[in-house]
């Protein structure tokens, strides 16, 4: 009886998949913050009665702040632990966007201020916190299968986003339409206080991938005590830099493909609604991608599979520069665009390094220095490749030939990482 009673609980899943799915949810509200404002520009617009520049100015003070603020939230997940930094960053968030919705519409300063909130908050749960979550609760070997299960929430979020928003905006107004992300945004976060463990040990577990009798410990005693020195410490590791230069190269390929594939699109002749959909089958591919990437990087080094994500969205960009030279078919356009996306959704793969390169008690707060790193990258690949249309005389396919180079330099530094395996079996 005894034995029967037993059996369930063996094939009861691993809270470590709780967990997962709270990560999950952490995109969802990162990428509804995000693009929501890209989808409701016009409306905020109009209804401010100020300028286009001035109103991308939202865009613009969200994503200094977004970026700039990942050190802070990542320190503070070292000091507090990633379950009150996730909850605290994603209250911030929620309550940006109810205010943004509930005042933003008064004036462009409180619209300015309200959003700078939003980006504050949504930089504390990325980079900052992720990887020192998913790494307390998963094995080396097992980071990748997992945060294959992580990223997708973004791209679900921006897939359904696209339709829901515009109308949302139709039936009601812009501002109803923040309320109530924010208000669902609380709400996830809610679940976060509640369901999110720092450590296995507070479960009883060791975590997913273990061996069988791995006896159950934490970890949380030795990586407690943060303190402010650490920034210090982290900054003077060479690792940081290493690891921190090629995801700034990273960025700047990512984020002029991201700037610039829908409007290669529409100045090939196709409609907004054509060159718009773009959007969401190349967030479907990228999906798929990331189920095969992280996993595979459980199995190679990292690096290697983030240099073929790098070195496979190279090859493919310069392609489509050749085909945009001469009135490129739409489906064409489309295979192109979710082929960059999907080499380039990698994201598991980078988290999953992250949380493999530093130990525990410095893990959130090296990665959001690299995270904050990234603002080079980021906001520099739009403007550089922007100059590189302009030295071509408005020609937009100038554009990918920069960001297959930056991929071509971020993949070969990629290789120059060092070895995670040697690292593991020396008994990192």
């Amino acid at each position: 009886m005894d034995d029967l009673q037993g059996m369930p609980k063996k094939k009861k899943l691993h809270y470590g998949y709780i967990i997962v799915v709270a990560g999950f949810l952490t995109q969802v509200i990162l990428v509804s913050s995000q693009h929501s404002l890209g989808l409701t520009l016009v409306d905020i617009q109009e209804t401010l009665g100020v300028s286009f520049a001035e109103v991308g100015l939202l865009s613009s003070y969200y994503g200094l702040v977004y970026a700039g603020a990942a050190f802070i939230w990542g320190w503070l997940s070292d000091r507090f632990g990633p379950r009150k930094s996730l909850t605290c960053s994603g209250a911030l968030a929620s309550i940006g966007l109810f205010l943004f919705g509930l005042f933003g519409g008064t004036s462009l300063t409180i619209a300015l201020i309200t959003y700078t909130i939003v980006g504050f908050g949504c930089a504390g749960i990325f980079l900052a916190t992720l990887p020192k979550l998913i790494a307390a609760w998963f094995v080396e070997e097992k980071r990748g299968h997992a945060l294959r299960f992580v990223s997708p929430g973004g791209a679900i979020a921006s897939m359904v986003l696209g339709v829901v928003m515009p109308l949302g905006v139709a039936a009601s107004s812009w501002q109803t339409c923040y309320m109530v992300i924010g208000v669902v945004a609380a709400v996830v976060t809610t679940g976060f206080f509640f369901l999110l463990r720092d450590d296995p040990s507070q479960k009883g577990l060791t975590p997913v991938g273990s061996p069988p009798d791995t006896p159950v410990r934490s970890s949380i005693k030795q990586e407690s005590g943060a303190t402010l020195s650490q920034f210090v410490t982290v900054l003077k590791k060479p690792l940081v830099w290493h690891l921190g230069i090629m995801y700034i190269i990273y960025q700047l390929a990512y984020s002029t493909q991201v700037t610039y594939y829908v409007t290669s699109i529409r100045t090939s002749g196709y409609s907004p609604l054509e060159a718009g959909l773009a959007m969401t089958i190349s967030s479907f591919v990228a999906i798929f991608f990331m189920q095969l990437w992280g996993p595979l990087s459980d199995r190679l080094e990292r690096k290697s599979v983030l240099a073929i994500g790098a070195f496979g969205s190279a090859i493919v960009a310069v392609s489509y520069f050749f085909i945009l030279q001469n009135n490129p078919n739409l489906f064409i356009c489309y295979l192109c665009v979710a082929l960059m996306q999907g080499f380039y959704g990698i994201t598991p793969v980078f988290m999953a390094a992250f949380a493999d390169y530093f130990p525990g008690e410095l893990r959130g707060t090296a990665s959001g220095v690299i995270s904050t790193l990234s603002l080079v990258g980021r906001y520099g690949g739009p403007f550089l490749s922007g100059l590189c249309i302009d030295a071509a005389g408005g020609r937009v396919a100038f554009a990918f030939i920069f960001s297959a180079s930056a991929s071509v330099v971020a993949g070969g530094i990629g290789l120059t990482w060092p070895r995670l395996r040697k690292k593991a079996s020396e008994g990192k």
